[in-house]
């Protein structure tokens, strides 16, 4: 039984109840999350973008994209749906160690979706469970095993390319697939993996790269894979194994793959997804809540400020210092722009990329006031196997007055998990003012499976209901 082999059968067979309810609980609120975040971004120049390039590279078809009435085909609607949920940068992760290791709920949730709209009747929500739980579980454990040294990650790295096995998996799952096609399945989608590219975002030559995560080529990827499988095309068998497997493929130079394969079935890496208080980067993570709580203890408003200090890795200060990002992702990745929203409690989500605060002085002002200073302990974790983005604050005054906060790892993991409340109260913020009743989604997403729950397609999973 090789590697690959191992993958496929569990891929293949797992069910909803050889999950346990409080993993299947939090596959759950990765669910709530990415349709809150998708739904949040629906109506952005993102996301009207998205819906443009489903149409050209898919034509017309039976797959819903966010925002729109218009049906796509599977492999562009999936394509849009994922660029859409992933367009604020508030999406999901996976976390381990403090490290983050992609965005898979925008990814595989948009497999999930393209597959239900095609389905001629109902599906159980016990599969489209079980489908997410195997596609969740091969991705988080296949990015944790093929980790690279902290030297090559300076050298080249992907955030999501390795996605698509996993929407593969998801895809392949509610179209019925059995061993042999999901084997075919997962080996096309292996190769046609887009390439590492994460330092390759213009990071100083803005805009950044509008496929930023490459979390919608790998749903396009993963769903095109299955469908090709499908139709008999052959791919690789063996993808996974030996030393010029997936894992060199996509430019590792090391891989582990007892990660993939011990305690598969008993030992859940579903439970390594984490989520996100912020719509930016998560490096930004760790500064941005000090600003909160240097905000929160002080009582400070935007007008007391008179100078922001960062003290922060290296990577912080020579790429994320545009000082008037023109354009909502170039604002996901910048320091002062996000600190000055989070200064000015504006909600999290949309409403820190909305035109009038993108062009808003007041902001512009107060951005206008972060410096940033290479701290070199932050640097060495950042730089370290760990990859932790941690980050000191210092604000100043007008009045003279000094508050100071520091973080090591961002919230969100399992090292500083955030409450379920918050969670569901996030995704009850992205939901409003774009479905009519959003404690339906949340309850719907949420409630415990019971025999003869179904869905009849994506319309069900989002509770498609524009006001």
């Amino acid at each position: 039984m090789t590697l690959t082999r191992t993958l496929v059968r569990f891929a293949a067979h797992l069910a909803d109840t050889d999950v346990p309810p409080a993993i299947l609980h939090k596959l759950q609120l990765h669910m709530l999350d990415a349709i809150g975040c998708g739904w949040a971004a629906s109506r952005t120049s993102m996301a009207q973008r998205a819906r443009g390039a489903a149409l050209a590279l898919g034509g017309t078809g039976p797959c819903l994209v966010f925002g729109a009435n218009r049906r796509h085909a599977p492999a562009a609607a999936a394509f849009a749906n994922a660029f859409i949920i992933n367009a604020l940068d508030h999406d999901d992760g996976v976390e381990i160690d403090g490290k983050g290791l992609g965005h898979p709920g925008a990814t595989l949730l948009a497999a999930a979706l393209a597959a239900l709209d095609q389905q001629p009747g109902a599906v159980d929500r016990a599969d489209v469970l079980a489908a997410l739980a195997a596609g969740f579980e091969v991705n988080n454990r296949l990015i944790h095993a093929l980790q690279p040294s902290a030297e090559r990650f300076a050298q080249v790295y992907g955030v999501a390319q390795h996605q698509a096995i996993g929407a593969a998996v998801v895809y392949g799952r509610l179209c019925r697939f059995d061993e042999r096609l999901m084997h075919q399945a997962i080996g096309l989608a292996a190769t046609l993996t887009c390439v590492p590219s994460l330092h390759k975002y213009n990071w100083r030559d803005r805009p950044i790269a509008a496929l930023k995560d490459a979390v919608a080529p790998a749903a396009q990827a993963g769903v095109q894979a299955a469908i090709m499988a499908r139709l008999g095309f052959a791919g690789s068998r063996d993808v996974l194994d030996g030393p010029q497997g997936y894992w060199r493929m996509v430019g590792s130079d090391r891989f582990a793959p007892e990660i993939l394969a011990d305690g598969l079935g008993s030992r859940w890496y579903i439970g390594y997804g984490s989520f996100k208080r912020y719509p930016a980067c998560r490096w930004l993570g760790s500064a941005l809540e000090c600003m909160d709580l240097i905000m929160r203890d002080t009582g400070w408003t935007p007008e007391d400020i008179a100078r922001i200090e960062v003290h922060a890795p290296a990577r912080l200060a020579e790429d994320f210092m545009d000082y008037a990002p023109d354009n909502p992702t170039d604002a996901q990745f910048s320091l002062p722009y996000t600190l000055a929203a989070a200064a000015m409690g504006l909600t999290r989500g949309a409403a820190w990329y909305a035109g009038e605060n993108l062009r808003s002085p007041r902001l512009r002002e107060l951005a206008a006031k972060v410096r940033v200073a290479v701290d070199p302990m932050l640097d060495a974790r950042m730089r370290g196997a760990d990859r932790q983005p941690g980050a000191r604050v210092i604000v100043l005054s007008l009045a003279g007055d000094r508050a100071e906060h520091t973080l090591l790892v961002p919230l969100g993991g399992a090292l500083r998990p955030m409450h379920e409340e918050e969670i569901v109260e996030k995704a009850r913020i992205n939901l409003t003012g774009h479905v009519q009743d959003p404690e339906a989604v949340i309850a719907g997403t949420l409630r415990t499976t019971k025999s003869g729950d179904t869905y009849a397609g994506a319309k069900d999973v989002v509770r498609e209901f524009l006001l």
